[in-house]
C-alpha cells in the first residue's frame, strides 16, 4: 500500500496519539485493578497492638478507598467522600479485642485486630459512715 506523499508527514502524529492514548487507558485499568486484585486500601491510626492503656476511651481514625461499608466490633462507621472515617471505642477494663473489618465495592473483605489492655482504675477505701457520738 502506497501513503501518498502529502500525507506522510501526519503518520507519526496519529501513531504517538493512538500511543498516549493506549498508556492513558491502560494505565487508568490498571491503577483500578490493583484494588481489585488486592483488595481496598485501609489505613487506621490507632494505639499499637498489644498497648496499655489508662484510659477506656479509644479513638479510630483513617483512611480507605473504595468502601463499602467499615465496621468496628460489628458496628457500621460513617465514610465521607474522600474515604475518611474518625471514631471512638469504649472499652472494658482488662484485655479487649477491637476488630476493624473493611468491605470494598467489588466483595472484597480485608479484617484488622488489635489486641489491647485499659489498665485498672485504681481503687479508693473508703470506711463506712458512723455517725459521730
Amino acid at each position: 500500500m502506497k501513503i501518498p506523499l502529502k500525507q506522510l508527514h501526519r503518520l507519526p502524529t496519529r501513531m504517538m496519539l493512538i500511543t498516549v492514548l493506549g498508556v492513558a487507558i491502560f494505565g487508568v485499568i490498571g491503577y483500578n485493578i490493583k484494588d481489585l486484585l488486592f483488595g481496598a486500601p485501609l489505613d487506621i491510626a490507632i494505639a499499637k497492638d498489644g498497648t496499655t492503656l489508662a484510659t477506656p476511651f479509644l479513638p479510630v481514625a483513617g483512611t480507605t478507598k473504595h468502601a463499602k461499608e467499615l465496621l468496628i466490633n460489628g458496628r457500621p462507621v460513617a465514610i465521607d467522600r474522600k474515604g475518611n472515617f474518625n471514631d471512638e471505642v469504649l472499652l472494658s477494663p482488662g484485655y479487649n479485642i477491637v476488630e476493624i473489618a473493611l468491605r470494598d465495592q467489588f466483595g472484597k473483605q480485608k479484617v484488622k485486630t488489635y489486641q489491647l489492655v485499659v489498665a485498672e482504675p485504681p481503687t479508693v477505701a473508703s470506711a463506712p459512715a458512723t455517725p459521730y457520738q
